[in-house]
């Protein structure tokens, strides 16, 4: 089995627990995550559907973790989905990657924009508001740069 197996087993075992307020468990298998998970299947031996099925644990971990921490503690909240924003973007970019796992990357990341959206406009201090503003402007470039390859699909 490899690495990017015994992560996927990992965090199938944590949601089996059913327990969304153990997170610093879900922290440890996060930050744990293999790098080839974001590389392409020759290199990271798994097919496209495990990749995809491990990109999704680990985005609905990313977003389990920001739910969490979303009031008490905002800053790492908002790294929190920050980071599969800035990761599901660099898989989209990535030449070498299928055109089935793009397709699902940029789905991904307009959900992911949304997230990021609605969390900074719950904030309640003015700089978030300039962030929100700041992630759609970047938002709109990056997918120019993509030629709306998200409408397409």
């Amino acid at each position: 089995m490899d690495n990017i197996q015994v992560w996927l087993t990992t965090i199938k075992a944590w949601y089996s627990e059913d327990n969304p307020n153990n997170i610093p468990p879900l922290i440890a298998i996060i930050t744990t995550t293999p790098a080839a998970l974001f590389t392409t299947p020759e290199h990271n031996n798994i097919g496209d559907h495990q990749q995809e099925e491990a990109l999704a644990y680990w985005l609905d971990g990313c977003q389990k973790i920001c739910q969490f921490y979303h009031h008490q503690q905002p800053q790492l909240a908002f790294t929190y989905i920050q980071l599969p924003y800035a990761k599901l973007q660099a898989l989209v970019c990535d030449p070498q990657q299928s055109a089935t796992t793009k397709r699902w990357g940029l789905k991904k990341l307009d959900t992911v924009i949304v997230t990021l959206l609605e969390f900074c406009q719950s904030q309640p201090q003015p700089q978030w508001q300039q962030q929100s503003q700041d992630l759609i402007d970047l938002h709109v470039t990056f997918m120019a740069a993509q030629q709306h390859l998200n409408l397409r699909y």
